[in-house]
Parts: C-alpha cells; structure tokens; sequence
C-alpha cells in the first residue's frame, strides 16, 4: 500500500475502491439450494458499474502520467520554491503537482528524518537554514543510506522592529540585542539605548519581544550569534542557543525565553506581529523583514560599523569566508559529508551583515531503488533542485531579499546534484530554454512529454509580472514621499507620546470649556424665553 517514501500510489487508491475481497468471494461461493432462474441485472447497476470502470481506467491513464513531489522545512525562501514550482507546473505538458509545506528547518529535518527507519522519510525533500547537526546526520544517514546537503542561497537573519520611523534609524550591538531579548531592557527609552540613539530619549514606550514558537534555523542562528559575541549576558549556552524553545521533553539545545515574550508561528508570523503592534521587536529573515516594510535595526558588525539588513553587499561577502572543516568551497564529492561545522556568522568586511547563512536542501543521493509513482518523483526533485540552482531562478532571488550562489560554490553544488542517481536516467527532465535547445544548448524535442519549456506560460504569470512592476514602482514612490514628510516634520507629534496625550488633554480641555459655555448660553436663552413669554395672569403661555 505504501511506496518507499511512504506516500500511497494512486493505483492503490483505485484498487481500494473495488469490491472487498471477502465479499466477491462471498458471491462466487457455489449455493447449496442454487435458484431455477437468475434475474437479469438491473440496466442502472450496470450502468453504473460502466462509468466506475470507465473511471478506474481513467484514473489509471493519468496516474501513469501524473508526477507529483511534496517537500517541507525553512520558511525563509518558501516563497521563492513557490514561484520556482509555479513556473516547473505551468512550463510541463505532463501534469505535474508539486507542494512545499514552510514550517520551519527544524519540522523539515524532521520530515526528512521521519520515523527513522530506512526509506522512512515524510517528505521527498527537505530544506533548512542551518545544516543537520551530529545527531540528525547520523539518523538521516540511516533512513537515506547517503544524502546531500546542497545549499542553494544566502540569506541574513536580521533584526526588525516598529517603532515610527520619524524617530530615525535604531542602532544597537549583540549585548544590547542581548538584554532586550533576556527582558533585562524593557523600554526604548533606556539609558544603554538611548547612549547609542540619542533620537529614541523621549521614547516613552514598552518594548516587546515576539519570538518563533516552534523549531527555527532563525532562532538557532540569532541565538548561537548572541551567544557568541555577549556570553556574559546570553547564557549559559545549553539553554539558551537552540532551534526550539526549552520543555519538559527538551531541557538541553533549547532556548529559555522570558515568560513575556510572544510567541509567533513562521516568518509570516513574525512579521504580521509587527505590522500590527508598535513598539515591538523581533528576529526575522532579511527577505521578509524587507517585503514587509519593517523598521531595520543596524547592527555593529566584525569591523565595529553599524550595518542594516538591506545594505549592499552586506550578505554575500560572507559566503567565501565560511569556516569549517572542509567550508562551503569544499568539492561536489564531499556534500554527503556533514556540514555541521560550516558557518557564515560575523565575518570580516566593511558592510558585511553579522548574521548570515546558506538555506540547504536535503536530498537522498541514490533513488535508483525507488519504484512506481516514486520513480517519477525521484526525476522530479532531480529536476527541481537542477532548475533551483539555474541561472534563471538564481536571478529570481533578489526579489526575495536573497542572494545567490558565488559561482565557484554555484558550479559545485549543480555536479552534486546532477550526480543524483535516478532509477530510468531516460526518465530525467530537459530543460528547454530556447526552442528546441536545452540549457546546454543540445538539440531536444520541446514538445516532448518529460521537458520544462521556457516557451510555455500562463496567462496568470504574465499578469503577475505586470502587477509586480506597477506595485514596485509605486512602493518607490511611497518611499520617496515618506523621506519628504521625514525631511519636512523630522518628529511628527503624532509620533511622539508625550505629545499625543498633551494633545489629547488640550483637546479635552477646549472640549470642556466650549461645554460649559454652551451650557450658561442655553441657560441664558431660556430664561429670556420664558421671561418673554409670561403673560398677565402670572402663567406662562405654552
């Protein structure tokens, strides 16, 4: 019932819907009384029993032809294998279904994990932020015999908040990070903040801290960065770096945080937790902190300058200076080694960003053993992480506030993948990039059933392109016309709290005063009425 990758095949669904075993035999066991005659069977049974047939054959026919792959893990780049699997299922004659769950690295190298067992995954991929550790590379070792780590893009993990911009740009370094994280710092407007910020001393206002609930690469990279660079105020270190938060279940490689921060699901989380209460704080990845319009913090670097998330440069530079035993550089042949001690954090460069990373995908090396619907599948995450690692879906990234490979680590990571052993190499997928050429400029059939073409399109991507320049023309236009209100009202009073509720109480206070005059005029009015209206019996005329 179940294929090596523990999803049920399609046949098997249409061969739970026949008859139960049990009962067919039933029919077929020969009468002790048999009946004189038979009765003939009713036209609409048998119609009906014809279009199930007809049905079952066709569901067979399309199983045959459908392809169709499900991977989990890192929220950071999740939109980004969105559009890339928008474009593989609008590019293919075959149907072709593919889904990516973002629920975090931490979930997704559980997946890839699964019931660790061999051929027990959950997922047909997996892809994180941060590589497996000891542990985790053991078991996935177990379950897929040999797999690689493939990293794919380099991202940042920064800081963002949202405090009114006209208060101007926040700059603080990992202590400070440290003791508002901690709830040593609780406001803005405290004396270590505002010695680095002089423009936040009439912030007046409580700082909160909102912090992923579930396992995180983010939390496990901010975490390790705080940590490393302010142990004295970030410890001790067993309980206070990790992907997850600490429990019953899990007392060591977890985070304790105070019992006042807010727990927030996904980078999506995160940022709408911003987006809706001011004043907050949090830890995001670059791409959606920038998307969203968040307040950026600068953050002092390795060569003591102050840098923000979105500062050019500020993440590539760290990808060739990776450390580790054998570093990111290392040869195609060696990405089934672990990759446990690469890091990319607080590397040396004028405007380098302190946080950064490579997202991985997770893949089995050798699925030449995967047979049926698995068979197609394992073409399938070929394929995908062939086009992941494409130029074109390379220069997709900075829309999505990452940047791509260099190329020396680029060309090493395509011989790892295209190295991925499939069980019917003639089942690979093309790539068709001008008519009739694939990406190595050999000859193909387009048309062909097992080929992404670049010459096909949906209607609905050309619409959406055309919407994405018009929204990026008009957020530059937003941007520019925020810098004029800053530049003309460097501290709006709507801004600042001491002043809205000196307004408030002004306006309070005319509100009070016209009142009160209002009151002693109506008075005085229906005196004079009532005065003018007495007649001379003593009454009054109504």
């Amino acid at each position: 019932g179940l294929s090596p990758a523990g999803f049920p095949s399609k046949e098997e669904t249409c061969r739970s819907s026949d008859t139960p075993r049990a009962r067919s035999q039933a029919f077929s066991r020969p009468s002790p009384d048999p009946p004189k005659t038979h009765d003939a069977m009713p036209r609409s049974t048998a119609a009906t029993l014809l279009v199930a047939l007809a049905i079952c054959i066709a569901a067979a026919g399309v199983s045959a032809q459908h392809h169709e792959l499900h991977g989990s893990g890192t929220t950071n780049p999740s939109k980004f294998f969105w559009k890339v699997m928008d474009l593989m299922e609008e590019r293919s004659r075959t149907p072709v279904t593919m889904t990516y769950r973002a629920v975090g690295s931490g979930t997704g190298i559980k997946d890839f994990i699964g019931d660790e067992t061999a051929g027990g995954q959950y997922n047909h991929f997996g892809s994180g932020d941060i590589p497996l550790n000891t542990a985790e590379y053991a078991k996935a070792n177990v379950v897929h015999t040999e797999f690689i780590q493939v990293p794919f893009v380099i991202g940042g993990i920064g800081f963002f908040h949202s405090v009114p911009a006209s208060y101007g740009e926040i700059d603080l370094d990992a202590c400070l990070l440290a003791k508002i994280f901690n709830r040593d710092i609780t406001r803005w407007d405290d004396d270590e903040i505002v010695a680095l910020n002089p423009n936040l001393a009439s912030l007046d206002q409580p700082i909160t801290v909102a912090r992923r609930v579930y396992g995180s690469s983010s939390t496990s990279l901010i975490t390790k960065y705080l940590n490393q660079k302010c142990p004295e105020v970030w410890a001790p270190a067993a309980t206070m770096v990790g992907k997850e938060p600490c429990s019953a279940t899990k007392t060591s490689s977890c985070v304790t945080w105070a019992s006042d921060t807010v727990e927030a699901e996904g980078s999506g989380g995160i940022s709408g937790y911003l987006e809706e209460n001011p004043y907050s704080i949090s830890y995001i990845d670059n791409g959606h902190g920038l998307s969203s319009g968040l307040g950026e913090i600068a953050l002092k670097n390795a060569d003591g300058n102050f840098v923000k998330p979105s500062t050019e440069d500020a993440v590539a530079g760290a990808a060739l200076g990776s450390t580790g035993t054998l570093g990111a550089t290392r040869d195609a042949s060696l990405y089934t080694s672990t990759w446990a001690d690469v890091t990319l954090m607080d590397q040396a460069g004028e405007s380098t960003w302190p946080i950064c990373t490579f997202s991985y995908m997770y893949i089995k090396k050798d699925m030449s053993g995967w047979t049926g619907d698995d068979a197609k599948t394992a073409a399938l995450v070929k394929a995908f992480a062939q086009f992941v690692l494409s130029e074109e879906a390379q220069l997709m990234l900075p829309e999505f506030g990452f940047v791509g490979l260099p190329s020396s680590i680029l060309l090493k990571a395509r011989t790892a993948v295209n190295a991925i052993a499939l069980p019917d190499d003639n089942a690979a997928w093309k790539f068709e990039t001008d008519t009739n050429k694939d990406d190595a400029a050999q000859s193909i059939v387009g048309q062909y059933p097992l080929v992404f073409s670049s010459k096909r399109r949906a209607y609905a991507d050309y619409e959406r392109s055309e919407l994405v320049e018009k929204v990026a023309a008009l957020q530059a236009q937003v941007t520019t016309l925020q810098a004029e209100h800053v530049t003309l009202h460097p501290r709006a009073w709507y801004d600042d709290p001491t002043k809205q509720i000196e307004g408030a109480a002004a306006v309070g206070a005319l509100g009070f005063i016209f009142g009160f005059i209002g009151l002693v005029l109506g008075a005085v009015a229906m005196t004079r009425v009532k005065g003018l209206a007495k007649n001379a019996s003593g009454g009054y005329q109504i």
